[in-house]
């Protein structure tokens, strides 16, 4: 199984929780020396143990759909999660996640450039939503929906030894400005429950992730 060097970049700044390395795909000395450095941290003695399973991480959407799952979303993501809290089955596998082939609609497509074991969750919610000025749609995010998604995420790092950082437990709309991965104009989450306009997607994914952490105690 191959990792790129951002998957390793990015698990390094997740185990220490802190940008020690900049998420660039350039294996230089000071990668190479952090990824030593982690390896020594979670005892391991190659540096494809760093990844539990084959997971690199979990990518939170939401579907832009109205109420109700499709199979369309059903074959785009891993887990949906409808807006009264209730969680749905993808029809991908977390093995199939790991061995993502979209030639042969092996995984989930819901990343671009970035699904080879990464675990897509998604809100269904969002149909007829716009970015600015903000305007709901007619199926809007609840905290209801969030909660089960995040509930779910924090599963799975359990599962998986997924560490909780803005590098491994990340919102799409964090995915360019997090893991340099470009991606088109994507604001999932750049907005959650109560909002009145967008804000920069790191400030919400920590407040995902900050929301996350105090659910799990």
């Amino acid at each position: 199984m191959t990792y790129t060097t951002r998957d390793y970049q990015g698990r390094v700044n997740g185990i220490f929780g802190s940008q020690i390395l900049k998420v660039d795909g350039v294996y230089g000395p000071n990668t190479k020396q952090h990824v030593q450095e982690a390896m020594r941290v979670k005892d391991v003695k190659m540096p494809h143990e760093l990844f539990t399973k084959g997971i690199r991480g979990i990518v939170w959407h939401w579907t832009a759909g109205a109420s109700g799952i499709i199979d369309l979303e059903r074959d785009s993501y891993n887990w949906l999660f409808d807006t009264e809290g209730r969680i749905y089955k993808g029809l991908h596998t977390v093995t199939d996640q790991v061995n993502y082939d979209w030639r042969k609609d092996i995984g989930a497509s819901h990343t671009k450039s970035m699904n080879t074991g990464w675990l897509g969750l998604s809100l269904d919610a969002m149909a007829g939503a716009k970015e600015s000025p903000l305007e709901w749609g007619f199926n809007p995010i609840t905290w209801k929906g969030i909660d089960a998604m995040l509930d779910h995420t924090m599963d799975l790092c359990e599962s998986y030894d997924i560490p909780i950082s803005p590098w491994t437990t990340l919102s799409h709309a964090e995915v360019q400005q997090t893991l340099g991965i470009t991606q088109r104009f994507k604001w999932d989450y750049k907005v959650l429950h109560g909002y009145t306009h967008a804000k920069d997607a790191r400030l919400v994914g920590d407040e995902l992730r900050e929301r996350m952490m105090e659910r799990s105690g």
